[in-house]
């Protein structure tokens, strides 16, 4: 399943955390069994979204833990538009 991560750097962790994120080993950031698909950085603010994908949701709260001094991490599933379109489909039909 796929997971959307919004993260805000605290400004005052600001350079706690580009240091980390510049000298970590990438493939130790993620534990086992939770895989990167994207990450976009909104240049010259704080904040920014990770997508990542796993079958076990309890792996995006050991990943989000080792952030969890320095940036505000909120996660949510994700569907695509075949996903959600059945469950968009079924609301639409109860307004009716």
């Amino acid at each position: 399943m796929l997971f959307i991560s919004n993260y805000k750097v605290n400004t005052e962790f600001m350079r706690e955390c580009v240091s980390r994120f510049v000298t970590q080993d990438p493939a130790a950031e993620f534990p086992e069994g939770l895989n990167l698909v994207g990450r976009w950085h909104s240049a010259g603010d704080t904040w920014g979204v990770i997508i990542t994908e796993t079958d076990n949701a309890s792996l995006i709260t050991e990943w989000a833990l080792k952030w969890s001094d320095v940036c505000e991490i909120s996660t949510v599933p994700a569907l695509d538009d075949e996903g959600i379109g059945p469950v968009a489909h079924a609301w639409v039909q109860t307004l009716t």
